[in-house]
C-alpha cells in the first residue's frame, strides 16, 4: 500500500470515531482553559512549551466528562449525568478498567496523541487497602484517593506544528458538543481572579522531628529491613483566591514537562512534575524514574560544579540504580518476557531549580488492555517509595504523620486505544478551601546525611513556596 492510500485510510478511520476542527493556534493553553473552566471537572495537561525538551510538544484541555469515578478508601462512586450515582466496592483500578472500555480498532495518530478518554489522578494511598498497608493518619485533606473523568472531547495544542485542534468523539453527548462549540465561538476575554497567601507555610515536621524520623530509617536500613526509603514533609499555609492564577504563574516559572491542573469545586490540584511515571504508546512501555538531586545556582560556575558533583556521586548513582532495579521488576510482572530493558542510565536533566539523574526503562505489552494491570503493578512509583517497595511504604506510613494524598501519586491520561502517559505527582500542590499544601522529600539510603537530606527536601520546593509568598 502506498503512503497516500495509508493516509486516506487513516483519515477515514478517524472520521468514523471523531471530528476534528481547527482552532487558532495559541502559544499557551491559558486563554482557552479560562473559557471552559466553569464547566464540571475542567482539566489542563500542560508541558511548558519548552523547545529544549522533547516532552513539551502537546498540551491538552477538557471538561464536562461523560462519567466521573471518585474513590475514597475501598468505595468508588460512579457518576453519570442523568443517571443515579452508584457506589461499588473493589480495587479502583479494576473498576476503572470495567467502566472505561477500550476500542481495539480506535485510530492512532502521532499528531493527535489523545483523542478522548480517561484523565485524572491516583492518590498515593489509593492501593493501600490492597497492599495491606495500614492507614492510621487522619484524612485532614478531604480529597478523593482517585478522581478520574471519562472525556469525549479534547482541545489539543501542538507546539511543534503550531496547530490547535478541537477533537470531539462521535459518542460525545449532543448537549456537550453544542455547549463546547458555543463557548469556543465566544470571543470575549475571560478573566481569572487574584491569589494570595494569608499566612506562612508550616511543616508537619519540626527539624528535630525530621531528624528523628531520618534516624529511624537509617536504623531500619542497617537492620536489613530495607535499602532505601523516601521521607517527605508537608508544608501547609492559609490562602485565598483563585488557584488557577497560582498555577499559571508557577508553571511560567517551572515550565514543567508533566504539569497538570484540575479543579473540582473548592479543590484544585496544581502539579509541576518533572518526572514521568509510565508512558504506553502502541503497547510499548517507558518509565523514567528520577533519583539524585542538586540545586541550581545563578552563578554558572557553581551551577556547573553542582551538576558535575551529581554526575560523579556514587551515592546518588547507587540510589538511582536501586529504583531502576525495582521498576524493572514492576514492569516485568506485566510486560512480555524478555522485553524489559534499561535504555538510558543516569542521564542528567536540568530543571529551573534542580539538576536530576534520570534513567529510562522500557518494555512491551502483549495486549492494549494490559495498561490497567501495568498501572496496578507499578503504582505507586518506586522513586517515591523506596525498596523493597512494600516494606518502604510500611516505614513511610509509620514515620510520616499525615497522608500524602495526591502528592507522590500520579496524574494520568489513558486513551481509547490503551495508550497513556502519566507523571509522578512530585512538585505538586493541593488547594482545598482556604488552605494550600506543598510537599518535599527524598530518598534515604545508608550513607545519607540527615542535614543534607533535609535541605534537599527544601531545595525541590522552595521555588514554589517562595513564589507564592511573594504574591501575584
Amino acid at each position: 500500500m502506498n503512503n497516500n492510500n495509508r493516509t486516506e485510510n487513516n483519515d477515514q478511520a478517524e472520521q468514523d470515531y471523531f471530528s476534528i476542527d481547527s482552532l487558532p493556534y495559541q502559544s499557551t493553553p491559558y486563554p482557552l482553559y479560562k473559557k471552559i473552566r466553569h464547566l464540571p471537572l475542567p482539566v489542563l495537561l500542560a508541558s511548558g512549551n519548552d523547545r529544549d525538551r522533547k516532552d513539551s510538544r502537546f498540551e491538552f484541555i477538557s471538561a464536562k466528562p461523560d462519567k466521573v469515578l471518585r474513590t475514597t478508601g475501598t468505595t468508588t462512586s460512579i457518576e453519570t449525568p442523568g443517571h443515579k450515582t452508584i457506589e461499588v466496592q473493589g480495587n479502583p483500578l479494576d473498576i476503572l478498567s470495567q467502566e472505561f472500555t477500550l476500542e481495539s480498532d480506535s485510530p492512532q495518530n502521532d499528531d493527535l496523541p489523545f483523542t478522548g478518554g480517561a484523565i485524572g489522578y491516583l492518590g498515593y494511598e489509593l492501593l493501600h487497602p490492597w497492599l495491606s498497608i495500614k492507614q492510621d493518619h487522619k484524612r485532614d485533606i478531604d480529597m478523593p484517593d482517585m478522581l478520574i473523568g471519562i472525556y469525549s472531547w479534547v482541545i489539543i495544542i501542538d507546539h511543534l506544528r503550531k496547530k490547535c485542534s478541537l477533537v470531539i468523539r462521535h459518542t460525545c453527548p449532543e448537549a456537550t458538543r453544542k455547549k463546547i462549540q458555543e463557548i469556543l465561538a465566544d470571543e470575549a476575554e475571560k478573566n481569572s481572579g487574584s491569589f494570595s497567601m494569608t499566612g506562612d507555610f508550616v511543616s508537619n515536621f519540626s527539624r528535630e522531628e525530621y531528624q528523628h524520623a531520618y534516624q529511624q530509617i537509617i536504623d531500619y536500613i542497617l537492620a536489613g529491613d530495607c535499602y532505601q526509603v523516601n521521607l517527605t514533609q508537608r508544608f501547609t499555609a492559609p490562602c485565598e483566591g483563585d488557584p488557577y492564577t497560582a498555577f499559571t504563574r508557577l508553571q511560567t516559572i517551572a515550565k514543567a514537562p508533566f504539569a497538570a491542573f484540575m479543579e473540582d469545586d473548592s479543590q484544585a490540584v496544581l502539579s509541576f512534575s518533572p518526572e514521568r511515571f509510565v508512558q504506553v504508546k502502541n503497547k510499548e512501555v517507558m518509565t523514567q524514574p528520577i533519583k539524585g538531586t542538586r540545586p541550581r545556582n545563578d552563578d554558572p560556575e557553581i551551577d556547573l560544579h553542582n551538576r558535575n558533583d551529581l554526575e560523579k556521586s556514587l551515592k546518588d548513582r547507587a540510589e538511582n540504580l536501586m529504583i531502576v532495579d525495582l521498576l524493572r521488576n514492576d514492569l516485568g510482572k506485566i510486560c512480555k518476557t524478555g522485553s524489559v530493558a534499561v535504555t538510558n542510565l543516569f542521564e542528567t536533566q536540568s530543571f529551573i531549580n534542580v539538576h536530576h539523574l534520570v534513567s529510562t526503562i522500557t518494555g512491551s505489552l502483549e495486549d492494549s488492555k494490559d495498561v490497567f494491570a501495568l498501572i496496578k503493578a507499578g503504582f505507586p512509583g518506586g522513586s517515591i517509595t523506596g525498596t523493597p517497595k512494600i516494606r518502604a511504604m510500611e516505614v513511610i506510613n509509620e514515620l510520616e504523620n499525615v497522608m500524602r494524598s495526591v502528592y507522590c501519586g500520579a496524574f494520568a491520561w489513558i486513551d481509547f486505544s490503551g495508550n497513556m502517559d502519566s507523571n509522578i505527582c512530585i512538585r505538586t500542590l493541593v488547594k482545598e478551601n482556604d488552605r494550600i499544601h506543598c510537599w518535599g522529600g527524598g530518598g534515604i539510603v545508608a550513607d545519607s546525611v540527615g542535614d543534607q537530606e533535609y535541605q534537599e527536601s527544601l531545595d525541590k520546593i522552595n521555588l514554589f513556596m517562595d513564589a507564592l509568598k511573594s504574591g501575584f
